[in-house]
């Protein structure tokens, strides 16, 4: 979870704490136009985000890190958004196609992610039933997404 946060790209404005317990680690100082932090704690596979960023887009990606790190089997997103910014379905589809584009075991060239009402709808060509599952996994790890329907087809191509 440390290298997840510490080396996203989009993430830099953020100081970066793990919590354990009592103690709180810096693993990531904060830039010198600092954006907010995030605060993370893992037990036993519950990964849970705490602190302040700038966007709905850092707070997404950020729990999409978390659900991607290995043995997570949860994760609790309480980052704030500050200042708070409202939600919309062009929001949540943008950062599903995000997610997709960073997956790297998503061919995500082939697949379009439209939302209506929270409800993410993926459609294209996959060429296999891994990649297929993935992204729709994927799309459930964007905060905000209240269900998928996942009509990607299976094909070689």
């Amino acid at each position: 979870m440390r290298d997840a946060l510490a080396q996203e790209p989009a993430l830099q404005l953020y100081e970066i704490r793990q919590r354990t317990g009592d103690q709180i680690e810096t693993v990531r100082g904060a830039p010198p136009e600092p954006g907010g932090f995030i605060e993370f704690t893992v037990e036993e596979g519950v990964v849970t985000l705490a602190g302040r960023v700038l966007g709905l887009e850092a707070k997404r990606l950020a729990g999409v890190l978390a659900w991607w790190v290995s043995g997570s089997r949860d994760v609790i997103d309480g980052l704030a958004v500050e200042p708070p910014e409202p939600d919309s379905d062009e929001a949540i589809a943008n950062a599903v196609r995000l997610v997709l584009e960073r997956d790297p075991l998503v061919d995500e060239a082939h697949v379009h992610a439209g939302v209506q009402d929270a409800v993410v709808r993926l459609a294209g060509i996959l060429p296999d039933a891994a990649q297929r599952e993935m992204a729709e996994f994927d799309a459930w790890y964007v905060f905000g997404v209240d269900d998928v329907v996942n009509d990607i087809e299976v094909h070689r191509y």
